[in-house]
């Protein structure tokens, strides 16, 4: 029996590319910007995430660990800016008291706009709120 050298049959583990670590960093990124309540950096941020960590798999089996951790952090992300954004829109619109506070910035900042007040702007179109 011919013995060969085991070592040369191990796989060696694939070099992060520049996707895995674009991947990496936005979802790192994703993560503070979505506690900010402004939702279109964060989903921005976290989705690039996601895509690069999926697409910096190619052709391999299996995804580096740097786009692992993107893809983690990205979907995490998501879900977290999704979660506050439902529960800010839940507080604001279930609250009678802080629903009027909410039309009553809305009509201030629209006059400040517009010189209108959103409600006037709503009944020249023919709308009701």
């Amino acid at each position: 029996m011919d013995y060969q050298d085991q070592s040369s049959h191990r796989s060696i583990p694939a070099r992060p590319n520049g996707f895995a670590t674009a991947s990496l960093f936005l979802g790192i990124a994703a993560l503070p910007i979505s506690f900010t309540m402004t939702l279109l950096p964060a989903v921005f941020c976290a989705a690039m995430a996601v895509i690069l960590g999926l697409l910096s798999r190619g052709e391999q089996k299996n995804m580096h660990s740097n786009a692992l951790l993107g893809v983690i952090t990205g979907g995490s992300a998501l879900a977290i800016n999704f979660a506050l954004a439902v529960l800010s829109f839940y507080m604001v619109f279930s609250d009678p008291d802080m629903t009027a506070q909410y039309w009553n910035m809305m009509n201030e900042t629209y006059e400040q706009m517009t010189g209108m007040t959103l409600e006037e702007i709503m009944e020249s179109y023919g709308g009701d709120l």
